[in-house]
């Protein structure tokens, strides 16, 4: 599918290769010989999907399929429109502006990717 570039400053999105797994993902990768990263991202620690990746995870191990068909039935009730009217980018619309440093799209006064640059080159020296 493709994501429209539903607000100023936000790119459209198409994804391919979105029905694989993680796993065929990275087997797809090794095969072409495309870099990718395997560790967690370390801000991630702590966070909620971390859980979610494992609770289904868990459920894939003892009924295969099953995150393929829970995939599959997020994106059928996404495509229906009134289950679905807006995307969440159109209703955060009025909250987002330029970060004051990248000029990206987001809802703080400095963006997450700029503010772990300065947090980078702060610990690097």
């Amino acid at each position: 599918p493709s994501l429209p570039a539903s607000l100023d400053g936000f790119a459209k999105k198409v994804k391919p290769l979105f029905r694989l797994s993680e796993r065929e993902l990275a087997a797809y990768s090794v095969l072409n010989r495309i870099d990718y990263i395997v560790e967690e991202c370390p801000m991630a620690k702590g966070a909620r999907t971390l859980l979610y990746k494992e609770v289904l995870n868990r459920l894939e191990t003892e009924s295969p399929g099953t995150k393929q068909a829970f995939y599959c039935g997020f994106l059928d009730k996404q495509r229906k429109p009134e289950v679905s009217p807006t995307t969440m980018a159109e209703k955060d619309q009025a909250m987002l502006h330029p970060c004051s440093v990248c000029q990206q799209p987001t809802t703080a006064e400095v963006c997450s990717y700029c503010k772990m640059m300065a947090r980078a080159k702060t610990h690097s020296v």
